[in-house]
């Protein structure tokens, strides 16, 4: 099923937008009536606060926010600087190499995206897992606000998440979304420039840190109907 587009992305030369939409941009069911996405300013606003948390305590390459809120319109908003660079799941398209040291004479290159997976694996592993790992707190979700990750929203369509509390510091932080299409790759390094899109962010127990490089994988975690069912048991209160 198609997800309805809940949000306008804007880019300038430096910056990212991504803003609300108004209610004669949004697209509409059957019936005539708005079709809407839950959490839209409550998203907007954790993405703020996990990005700020992460350029703070970890030296994990983010956009730095540059403002967050509501504009004249009342619609929520981020505004964040322009990372640079190409998403990971688009590196393959086409050969990334210099003249002369390409791996083929045109169209895309598996070669050049199988260097940069496995770069972001690497990456992921010994520097976003082990820093976000450090960050550890007594409740779930972030600053009061608990938005679990998309794979068991999908399965579980409740409209509000209580935050749990533990007796200690036993949840960890982590991006919520960890996939290629939130990776951004140096297009002639292949290496990781940043990590964006952390709405779905804050404290979960550490099985909750899910994530591939690859997204046939990623998207198997959404079909895992058994696994999301236990895995809520951990956050509900």
């Amino acid at each position: 099923m198609r997800t309805p587009r809940w949000a306008i992305y804007i880019k300038t030369q430096t910056t990212f937008i991504k803003r609300d939409l108004p209610d004669y941009e949004r697209e509409r069911r059957k019936d005539g009536s708005i079709s809407t996405r839950h959490w839209i300013e409550e998203r907007l606003r954790n993405e703020a606060t996990a990005l700020q948390l992460v350029a703070e305590k970890t030296t994990i390459p983010v956009p730095k926010v540059i403002r967050a809120g509501k504009d004249d319109n009342g619609l929520a908003y981020i505004e964040t600087e322009l990372l640079h660079g190409i998403v990971l799941e688009m590196i393959k398209n086409q050969c990334r190499m210099q003249e002369g040291k390409r791996h083929v004479g045109g169209g895309p290159c598996e070669e050049c995206g199988s260097i940069a997976k496995e770069n972001a694996k690497q990456f992921i592993v010994k520097e976003v897992l082990p820093q976000l790992g450090k960050l550890q707190h007594t409740t779930t979700g972030l600053d009061g606000f608990v938005l679990p990750p998309p794979w068991t929203l999908e399965y579980d369509e409740r409209t509000h998440w209580e935050p749990k509390i533990a007796n200690s510091a036993s949840y960890v932080f982590r991006h919520g979304d960890l996939a290629a299409y939130n990776i951004m790759i140096g297009p002639k390094s292949l290496h990781v420039v940043g990590i964006f899109d952390w709405e779905h962010a804050g404290y979960f127990p550490p099985e909750f840190q899910v994530w591939s490089v690859d997204r046939q994988s990623y998207w198997d975690y959404f079909r895992d109907t058994q696994r999301i069912r236990v895995f809520i048991t951990f956050i509900d209160v």
